[in-house]
């Protein structure tokens, strides 16, 4: 049967609560190791460049500008384009319908591509194709896992691929480039991010360990109150055992010499063994509740209850002892020394320490007179179990030693003195026996209280001088200094993801953010080669206005046109003072200039080779410069554009009056773009996904850290228990053996001392209570060896190897007394009938 095992009042089986905890520690193990499988699975089938197995064709329909052809896009085309399925890209000379467009209704086609610049301008609404743009169909879009593009996004991104690299003067390189960015928007495997994989895992197993950290503290906190319940119960079982055993020894006294207190004390026990065993049921369940194991009722009735058992016990040994006494029977001298012992105890410290009190403090008279009245009251304690006044003569006894207690308190008074610090109580049971034996317990005529204070009193004037007194009491900790209120909690805790959103918004800043450093450079690498009939441009003054570098050589011809004869200039609105071009004039003139350089043209595709770009420059009749951007050898791919005129459509222009700076400004914007071009943002997370990633994984973290700082600290301090309470215990053992092997010579002292003293009863008595005493010690020693590992780190061995160690201190103490008194009574005998003195050692002295 397990050792949790428990039954209720109706007989039924009592189940172990166990900590809700586990159940999201069992699902966050699981979620982890699902979570590891698929990004492992996902990085094996996707994060390899060879998932692209399949080309993108390019079909070419109709007759088109900017000598797009099926030839000259073929030729433009510099290998196979690849992607994640088989795709065909359609170019049309049409408009599109708007539900080819809107809906994506292009049975025939994969992504249908028109080339025409702007909408069918018309007023019969039965025209259907009046729309430019791309149109995409439908089920390449619908269903995707990942959707790092929506439907509207991916037919803009497509064309606007093809409209920008327009903008960089390219013809049949522009359907290329649509055709490449559509492979890459329509491309849609599961993350294989290494950021988002780790973090997610690293989120999961941390709040796995903080559910099974919160699982095990639990069951730890459950187990203790577990115990506490147990050995409680262990008491109160005995109790009810040894009820029969009280009875008998109860009516074994005859009815008229029972005293007042005995028959109230047997009364009491049959009450509160009958009270305790009735709430014990009770008590056994609402620990096994989970609702009720930890709430405060439950808590103050187990303390209650521990209390409860651990008085009847003492009550239970106090009646079986002083009914022995009242009856006549076996154990009278027993149980008196019992009630002897803890009054012995503190006599022996209270003589030993005025006897090292300095200069006239106390008289020799006066300590001699304290030792005889504890000799009368332990002699009192070895009566006669047929002797009827043996109570009355220990408690005579007594009383004659609290007068001479009394008598030097208000002595030693008088002398300087600093706090009196309380005395240690008297065992538990001494009371209770005390009141059973019909004998008055009050403080003031108790001879234990009496003399425990007087030592206090002592020892408050001399201090500190006996090895007992470094006994220290633990203060017990409480349950309430475990853990914070639930308002409080939540506070900190909230505080807590607070605070880590700091720390994750940083981070996935800069995860996600351009990995590109700001513009810083002089122009380098930039060869600039002057077309102007006017001849008022230089290319230093262009470079000294540049802040940016090329990363390689890059030759550029700057070509300056007159703006009138390539653009058609406006001013809208009219009388405005800013002016714009007409679109398509804008688009057209960046193409017309390109075929004014056939030496840097491709012969099929009309395309700039590549190592030289033209930036174009157009002045005006008022001095004004206009520099709309560049034209190209390269394609514009990826996030940003090349540089070029991507504000084309728009018709916008910047005149300027120092076309130096306005022409550096291009070039640097072509350099960064040469940087940038191809870079794809990673669209696998986004910012806010990644913020919340990292503020929780930062929050798990550091709950985890604390439960695993508090759950360490709990274990260091019980391998600290287990390491200072297996030393106190190892030096208590030393003590022991030391004073077992040396018992003979103890009683030899003890001799020396009887047959040469007057006070041999004290003596005698002393030596009785102090074998017995260390023989209850070697047990006490035996079984704290014989304690397993796992009990030596709980705080109950601590406690009782702490209290064998000071009951060592004692013993050492008072068998040390002996030897000395023994070795000045020796000592001063020598001479005696004129014999020379010497030296003497007597046995147990070195």
């Amino acid at each position: 049967m397990s050792r949790f095992a428990a039954f209720d009042s109706s007989g039924r089986k009592l189940r172990r609560p166990h900590s809700l905890a586990l159940i999201p520690a069992v699902l966050m193990a699981l979620a982890t190791t699902v979570i590891a499988g698929m990004g492992l699975s996902a990085y094996i089938a996707y994060g390899q460049q060879d998932a692209l197995r399949h080309e993108v064709k390019i079909v070419v329909e109709g007759r088109h500008d900017w000598n797009i052809s099926q030839e000259t896009v073929d030729a433009a085309a510099d290998g196979p384009i690849l992607a994640h399925r088989p795709l065909t890209l359609t170019v049309t000379d049409r408009y599109l319908t708007g539900d080819e467009l809107l809906d994506g209704i292009v049975p025939d086609h994969d992504i249908l591509l028109s080339t025409q610049l702007a909408n069918l301008e018309s007023d019969d609404h039965k025209i259907q194709q009046r729309f430019h743009g791309t149109a995409v169909r439908a089920d390449l879009v619908d269903g995707r896992d990942r959707k790092a593009y929506d439907e509207t996004d991916i037919r803009f991104e497509i064309d606007n691929a093809f409209r920008d690299n327009l903008g960089l003067g390219h013809g049949p390189k522009s359907v290329v480039a649509a055709a490449q960015r559509a492979a890459v928007v329509l491309y849609d495997p599961p993350n294989t991010n290494p950021v988002f994989w780790i973090s997610l895992i690293a989120l999961a197993a941390t709040a796995t360990t903080v559910f099974l950290l919160m699982a095990l503290r639990y069951n730890l906190r459950w187990e203790a109150k577990h115990r506490r319940l147990v050995a409680a119960q262990r008491k109160l079982a005995r109790v009810v055992l040894d009820l029969e055993a009280l009875e008998a020894t109860y009516h074994a006294a005859p009815e008229a010499e029972r005293p007042e207190g005995f028959r109230k004390s047997w009364l009491q026990l049959q009450k509160q063994s009958l009270d305790l065993a009735r709430t014990e049921s009770s008590l056994t369940e609402r620990v096994y509740s989970r609702k009720t194991a930890f709430g405060a009722q439950t808590a103050q009735q187990l303390t209650e209850f521990e209390a409860s058992a651990r008085k009847l016990t003492n009550l239970s040994d106090a009646l079986m002892g002083a009914g022995s006494v009242h009856a006549r029977l076996t154990g009278t001298g027993t149980t008196l020394d019992r009630l002897s012992a803890p009054i012995n105890e503190a006599m022996t410290r209270l003589l030993i320490r005025l006897e090292q009190a300095p200069g006239r403090m106390i008289a020799n008279g006066d300590i001699e007179q304290l030792r005889a009245g504890l000799g009368q009251l332990l002699d009192a304690a070895a009566g006669d179990s047929k002797n009827l006044q043996a109570v009355e003569q220990w408690e005579q006894a007594e009383r004659q030693l609290v007068a001479l207690l009394v008598k030097q308190k208000k002595k030693i008074s008088r002398y300087p003195h600093g706090k009196v610090a309380a005395p240690a109580g008297a065992p538990e049971q001494y009371r209770e026996l005390k009141t059973s034996l019909g004998l008055d317990a009050s403080t003031g005529i108790d001879g234990y209280a009496n003399a425990a204070y007087l030592d206090a009193l002592v020892k408050s004037i001399m201090g500190g001088t006996l090895e007992s007194d470094r006994m220290t009491t633990a203060k017990r900790r409480t349950e309430s200094s475990y853990r914070p209120s639930g308002p409080r909690l939540a506070v900190m805790l909230t505080a807590l993801l607070l605070v880590g959103m700091i720390p994750a918004g940083i981070t996935a800043a800069n995860l996600v953010d351009d990995p590109f450093s700001e513009r810083e450079g002089t122009g380098r690498g930039a060869q600039l080669e002057i077309d102007d009939p006017s001849g008022e441009l230089s290319d230093t003054e262009i470079i000294r206005y540049m802040d940016a570098d090329f990363p390689v050589p890059t030759s550029m011809v700057i070509a300056v046109r007159d703006a009138e004869a390539y653009l058609d200039l406006r001013t809208d609105p009219p009388g405005s003072a800013y002016r714009s071009a007409e679109p398509l004039s804008l688009l057209k003139s960046l193409h017309r200039i390109k075929q004014e350089f056939p030496e840097l043209l491709d012969p099929v595709t009309k395309e700039l080779k590549n190592g030289k770009a033209i930036i174009p420059v157009f002045s005006t009749d008022e001095g004004t410069s206009i520099a709309p951007g560049l034209i190209s050898p390269e394609v514009s791919t990826g996030r940003y554009t090349l540089g070029g005129t991507s504000n084309w459509e728009h018709g916008s222009i910047y005149e300027s009056k120092h076309p130096d700076i306005t022409i550096a400004g291009v070039v640097d914007d072509y350099a960064e773009g040469i940087q940038r071009n191809g870079f794809e943002e990673d669209t696998s997370i986004s910012f806010g996904g990644l913020f919340w990633l990292l503020t929780l994984l930062f929050f798990f973290t550091v709950v985890n850290i604390v439960l695993t700082i508090r759950f360490l600290l709990t274990a260091t301090g019980s391998l600290g228990r287990f390491g200072r309470g297996t030393a106190k215990l190892r030096a208590a053992k030393k003590k022991l053996e030391r004073l077992l092997l040396g018992l003979d010579d103890s009683q030899i002292n003890a001799v020396a001392v009887l047959g040469a003293s007057g006070r041999g009863r004290a003596d005698d008595a002393g030596q009785r209570l102090f074998e017995r005493a260390l023989a209850m010690a070697l047990r006490e020693e035996r079984e704290l060896d014989a304690t397993p590992v796992n009990e030596r780190l709980r705080r109950e061995f601590s406690a009782r190897v702490a209290h064998l160690e000071h009951l060592a201190d004692v013993l050492s103490e008072r068998d040390a007394d002996v030897a000395r008194r023994a070795q000045t009574l020796v000592s001063a005998t020598r001479g005696a009938g004129g014999d020379p003195t010497a030296e003497v050692t007597l046995p147990g002295r070195r």
